[in-house]
């Protein structure tokens, strides 16, 4: 299989998105919708990732994930 997406390059689509809904000079309701394409981003990874198949590995990693999210909210 070829990887013809480049990561880096959604993850800055889905920043744009997050720094528009946090602008201050916008409105209610343009960042409104701004929030409401994440939730249907987050939506849509979601349901892509119920239909994969469970690896290997993947609980550790998943899991120190979350512990780094842990430590991350520890020392705010």
């Amino acid at each position: 299989m070829i990887t013809d997406w480049n990561l880096r390059t959604v993850f800055d689509e889905i920043n744009k998105i997050s720094r528009a809904e946090g602008d201050s000079h916008m409105d209610g309701y343009v960042t409104w919708g701004c929030k409401q394409d994440l939730y249907q981003i987050l939506w849509h990874v979601q349901n892509k990732l119920d239909k994969c198949s469970v690896y290997v590995g993947e609980d550790d990693y998943k899991r120190n994930h979350e512990k780094k999210q842990t430590w991350k909210a520890l020392t705010k």
